[in-house]
């Protein structure tokens, strides 16, 4: 019976090693197994045993014979030992636990940490027990903080040491593409999630905080019980700003009694207050710069709240040597408390504030403009070093990333380094990470490395149609078949001269650059008459530019430059002036004839310019007349010596030309009249004795040509096609180093021009998008860029420009949180640099998100009722958004 016993028990232990060596193939590579002793022919394995409420320990001894074994390379004579026992299966710092209430306690809603636990945990299916309530922590990376194992292997862990902490498993799936995958998060409702709007009005049940505005406040001023707190912190935040108040109301609920209905009307209702947080900042100098990016970083809730409820004070930092010993952040308390508490103040003066920063950052102080982006970025350090919780940062060194590591978790790895030394609410929730690759272009030797950033500077996409300029050109033609004017628009390179203007509009009209006059009009007559060398930049927006169809110039032609006059009255005698009551009207015409026409051929030469203006079957002369001018507008008397039989035409003198006259125009003006321009006055008489009445509006009557329609459209495609999108693609798109900022290579031994490539690696919570719009094009001159930018304000899907971990081809772990975000800010600038101003577009959260009412501020004025139309321009320059899944 004994050998029967010692038998059996061998071929169980035979049995238990076969299952051991299969289970071991199937741990990762230099994963380990439980602790075995050997001693001759004896084996001790400890198994760990745990429960709901105690873990108990026992051993097991089981005898073995040496020569039963079949597998001798395992089990040999001499004494094998492992390390210690890993101890009790713990996944806490995986999961969290959240209390299975609907809304977070009063004892941790202003935690922004608690609020993001409500975001996720009341996401999780109503159908689903307690125990399935455990969901994983956000931003886990597959080989960093966890491992994968086939349910078999987790199953003999949990068997030999235990398990503190519920199972957490995923089951793997096809996805739409076919691949199997892993999702971390399968039971969260993101659709529900990604509402941009959840504002819930206070009733009975939701009580907004006096003074972080958060819903669900419980606790009660035991004075006047006119306001709700989360807890203790905010109603001491509150005080000064309510003391007056409560005392008041307080009086009053001693003399009348029962105020439970009068209270329950004075208690603090963001969603309906119109002046909460719209409070303006006084310029101080200059500091309009200051006030918009105040303004615009006061809407940020996550950092605001931790302020009007002093949490800030828990994590001030004095004795940081790179920060300012806590006067940014108390002035910045002052500041936020001013605007968002003080319901007496329609604007503030943030003298304090700008002097904590002037002390530390002399560039900002006195009265100098300023750069907001660059005032935002000193801003967020500063306050990021006033509020770091490491009080005594240990020396780190930054980790090198192998070509063998895994990206996902050298990014994480780095990003614990930068933690180590950095921990702060700014760095929780304005820091991101950027991915940096450099390739090097002889050895191709490939370098990564991971920074963290504040904000993201894009440029603005410079595309080939923004490098030409579209001109308008009014067009008068010399063919009587196109009397009425047609205006074109002819693309030109911005950097060109008026001759290409000429080259490309000949090809419109088919008619060769000589017979062609540009000219700028101005006030109705012609101002200057361009050079084909002169630079199309000297053209201005709003000039216009007219092109005239004449003759090449030579001594036979005769060049006219004419201009309409309107009269009131075109009666008049020999040597009278003009009526007082004439002014020009329309536009001015450039014509040229051969010098041999007689009057009457120049009468018809002027009568096919204007007959678009004539009406049908009038005869010319009843009209308009013509009279010979000097430069200056003054008549020329050359027709003295015309014989009275010709003179058949009422109120003419020696300046006007006759109409019906066979002489020639040589024969007044001279031999030399070819050599310079002759000036004629269109006369159109519009008094009430005029035998025709013609219609002003046609004198500015013109047709467009189908190249115009072309133009609208291609501009209203410049504008629809530049995007944010756009810029954040270019963004992500590889560049080549100039000779200024060379990468040095390890393996060259040298400074190279590599190839570098920046991508979004981490998103933060609050992104801050700064967009280039000053060019810089020498020492003395920056052009500022007017293009309209095409930013969403709501649903900005920032995923796809994310460089996600399962590039590295063999990860199939699929953990993205959605990162849709939205539009909560803008900082604008007009005008140029050094010499614009600054406003900001913003608009309030309540409860949980943000509303969708948006407001200007400019300085101390804070105007209501914007539109979303408005929001968008091409002013805007730095954009704040909102994630609305926080991480």
């Amino acid at each position: 019976e004994t050998y029967n016993n010692q038998r059996e028990r061998q071929q169980k232990q035979m049995f238990l090693e076969k299952e051991r060596q299969n289970i071991l193939k199937l741990l990762p590579r230099g994963a380990r197994i439980p602790q075995v002793s050997y001693e001759g022919k004896t084996r001790k394995m400890k198994r760990s045993m745990s429960d709901d409420s105690s873990t108990n320990m026992e051993s097991v001894d089981i005898s073995i014979d040496e020569g039963d074994c079949s597998d001798s390379d395992s089990i040999d004579g001499e004494k094998m030992k492992y390390g210690p026992c890993p101890g009790v299966i713990n996944n806490s710092q995986l999961i969290f636990q959240f209390p299975h209430s609907s809304k977070p306690n009063s004892t941790n809603v202003c935690d922004p940490s608690s609020l993001f636990y409500y975001e996720w945990s009341h996401r999780v299916k109503k159908e689903k027990t307690d125990h399935d309530l455990y969901i994983l922590r956000p931003r886990l990376v597959h080989g960093h903080h966890f491992e994968i194992l086939p349910r078999e292997v987790y199953a003999a862990l949990r068997c030999w040491y235990g398990e503190s902490t519920p199972t957490i498993f995923r089951r793997a799936s096809y996805s739409d593409s076919r691949n199997i995958q892993l999702i971390l998060y399968p039971d969260l409702q993101w659709n529900d999630m990604l509402s941009p709007f959840r504002c819930e009005q206070s009733n009975s049940t939701n009580n907004f905080c006096g003074a972080c505005k958060a819903i669900n406040a419980r606790l009660r001023c035991s004075n006047c019980a006119s306001v709700y707190y989360c807890e203790q912190k905010c109603q001491g935040s509150h005080w000064p700003y309510h003391k007056t108040q409560c005392k008041a109301l307080a009086w009053q609920k001693r003399q009348r009694g029962d105020m439970e209905e009068f209270v329950q009307q004075l208690t603090p209702d963001p969603c309906k207050d119109p002046y909460w947080g719209r409070v303006g900042l006084c310029n101080l100098g200059n500091t309009c710069f200051m006030n918009a990016a105040l303004q615009c970083l006061s809407h940020a809730a996550t950092l605001t709240r931790h302020f009007l409820t002093n949490r800030y004070r828990d994590d001030l930092n004095c004795s940081n040597p790179l920060g300012t010993g806590g006067k940014l952040a108390n002035a910045y308390d002052i500041m936020i408390k001013e605007v968002w508490m003080n319901r007496e103040k329609r604007a503030i003066s943030p003298t304090a504030l700008k002097r904590a920063i002037a002390m530390f950052a002399p560039r900002f102080s006195g009265m100098a403009q300023h750069d907001s982006q660059e005032f935002l970025a000193f801003l967020l350090d500063g306050l990021h070093e006033d509020l770091n919780r490491v009080k005594n940062p240990p020396y780190v060194e930054k980790p090198d990333v192998t070509n063998e590591q895994k990206l996902s978790v050298a990014g994480e790895e780095s990003w614990d380094a930068h933690c180590l030394r950095n921990r702060s609410i700014v760095m929780d929730n304005f820091y991101g990470q950027f991915k940096s690759t450099c390739v090097c272009p002889k050895c191709e030797r490939v370098s990564v490395s991971f920074d963290v950033f504040n904000h993201i500077s894009l440029e603005i996409p410079q595309r080939r149609h923004d490098s030409t300029r579209i001109i308008a050109v009014l067009f008068f033609s010399s063919s009587p078949s196109f009397s009425t004017p047609i205006r074109y628009a002819v693309s030109v390179p911005k950097k060109g001269r008026i001759g290409d203007i000429k080259t490309i509009f000949s090809k419109m009209t088919k008619l060769p650059k000589e017979r062609l006059a540009l000219c700028d009009v101005y006030e109705n007559s012609i101002y200057e008459i361009y050079n084909d060398d002169k630079a199309i930049s000297s053209i201005e927006k709003d000039d216009t530019v007219v092109a005239y169809q004449i003759d090449p110039y030579s001594i036979s032609t005769i060049h006219v430059i004419s201009t309409h006059w309107k009269y009131g009255n075109l009666s008049r005698g020999e040597g009278q002036d003009p009526s007082p009551t004439r002014h020009m009207i329309g536009h001015p015409l450039l014509s040229s004839f051969g010098i041999g026409l007689s009057c009457r051929e120049v009468w018809d030469h002027f009568y096919k310019r204007v007959s678009h203006i004539l009406p049908k079957g009038d005869v010319y002369f009843h009209s308009f007349r013509l009279r010979l001018v000097d430069n200056n507008g003054k008549p020329r008397p050359v027709f003295g010596n015309m014989s009275s039989s010709e003179i058949q035409i009422d109120s003419i003198d020696s300046s006007s030309l006759i109409p019906k006259s066979d002489d020639k125009i040589a024969a007044f003006l001279g031999d030399d009249c070819a050599e310079s321009f002759l000036f004629v006055a269109v006369e159109w008489d519009f008094s009430q004795k005029a035998k025709i009445m013609v219609d002003e509006k046609a004198f500015n009557k013109f047709v467009d040509d189908s190249s115009v329609m072309q133009a609208i459209n291609k501009q209203r495609s410049m504008s629809m096609n530049i995007t944010l999108q756009n810029c954040l693609e270019q963004f992500t798109l590889p560049e080549r180093l100039d000779e200024d900022n060379k990468w040095y290579c390890s393996a060259c031994k040298k400074h190279v021009r590599a190839e570098k490539t920046m991508e979004l690696w981490r998103l933060p919570n609050i992104l801050i998008v700064h967009l280039k719009r000053f060019e810089f094009k020498h020492s003395l001159r920056r052009e500022k860029l007017e293009t309209l930018i095409d930013c969403p304000l709501e649903d900005l899907d920032m995923g796809k420009y994310c460089a996600q971990s399962s590039n590295d081809g063999h990860d199939f772990v699929v953990g993205d949180v959605p990162a849709c975000y939205d539009l909560f800010a803008v900082v604008n600038h007009y005008g140029r640099m050094g010499f614009g101003h600054y406003t900001a577009f913003a608009r309030r959260w309540t409860g949980e998100t943000i509303e969708n009412d948006w407001a200007l501020f400019d300085d101390s004025s804070v105007r209501n009722g914007i539109t979303k139309d408005q929001v968008v321009s091409s002013a805007a320059y730095v954009l704040f958004y909102r994630r609305r899944v926080f991480q």
